[in-house]
């Protein structure tokens, strides 16, 4: 009797061990185990000049999150500083370009914005044909007509086109598709606003 408990004892602490090195049924798919992304992210990182990076920045772009274009842009180049042509490029955006003679400035920063980044922007001009030069575009948020923005008293805008959308201060970085930007512009009765690409503004 007193012979049989240690074996006993030794095939239950044998079993134990046996038990702890295999692994659980079912826990490797668990979703509490696996690590998450942001960790598999972190533990790989991609080198500067990896093309995943520069299928972020484009994502980034197309978005119009300009954070995170600034972000991935420095890890892509491996750099510490924000060189000064994308500083330039974030300030076409703010809301002190929103004013009309600001156009072709702006323009010409966005469109050199996008060209580093790799983009194929393209300057697009919107001219009042008929006996007003007035120029207005319709600010709207969450479908409802905010205010309504003088853009030109001279018949003449400059904007990006980059694919099927328009870029400009009024817009932000995301742009609006070239259908909904045009509904946006309104000008004196009698007028038509016609829109062209331009190599220059």
């Amino acid at each position: 009797m007193k012979a049989s408990i240690p074996a006993r004892g030794g095939t239950i602490t044998i079993l134990l061990v046996l038990l702890c090195l295999l692994p659980p049924r079912g826990l490797a798919s668990a979703p509490a185990v696996m690590p998450s992304l942001p960790t598999l992210v972190l533990g790989s990182p991609p080198l500067p000049g990896d093309e995943s990076i520069r299928a972020r920045l484009k994502a980034c772009l197309l978005a119009g999150d300009l954070d995170c274009v600034v972000d991935k842009y420095l890890l892509l180049k491996d750099i510490g500083r924000v060189p000064g042509w994308l500083v330039a490029f974030q300030n076409a955006f703010a809301v002190a370009n929103q004013k009309a003679g600001e156009c072709v400035k702006v323009a010409k920063t966005i469109h050199e914005g996008l060209t580093r980044l790799g983009q194929n922007p393209e300057f697009m001009r919107f001219t009042v044909k008929g006996p007003s030069g007035l120029l207005g575009f319709d600010e709207i948020q969450k479908g409802v007509l905010t205010r309504t923005h003088q853009i030109s008293t001279q018949g003449y805008h400059v904007a990006i086109r980059l694919g099927d959308k328009i870029i400009d201060a009024y817009t932000g970085p995301a742009g609006l598709h070239f259908r909904e930007y045009m509904g946006r512009l309104s000008t004196s009765p009698g007028c038509k606003v016609v829109e062209e690409v331009v190599q220059t503004p």
